[in-house]
């Protein structure tokens, strides 16, 4: 398997697969993903960027976790101080 459309990180234009051409970023400031080659018209993602982007951030299932659990505490905190009184 070649990475023959995929260029390094360093460089910010990518071949399109088709046929090669220089593809435009698509997303706004330059930033996203997308790119669409103007010879073909089509749109393509460059996943590996999408893969870097995502490896710095915390799993999608800790902020619910981290919701249960202060949901939880928080109800039995308020439950023994109102037995207290």
């Amino acid at each position: 398997m070649s990475d023959d459309g995929v260029t390094t990180a360093d460089s910010a234009v990518l071949a399109c697969p088709k046929d090669g051409t220089a593809m435009v970023p698509v997303s706004r400031r330059g930033r996203g993903n997308m790119y669409r080659c103007p010879a073909c018209g089509g749109v393509f993602l460059d996943l590996e960027a999408v893969r870097r982007r995502r490896a710095g951030q915390p799993p999608v299932w800790a902020p619910v976790v981290l919701s249960i659990v202060m949901s939880v505490g928080m109800t039995l905190l308020v439950r023994r101080l109102r037995r207290l009184r």
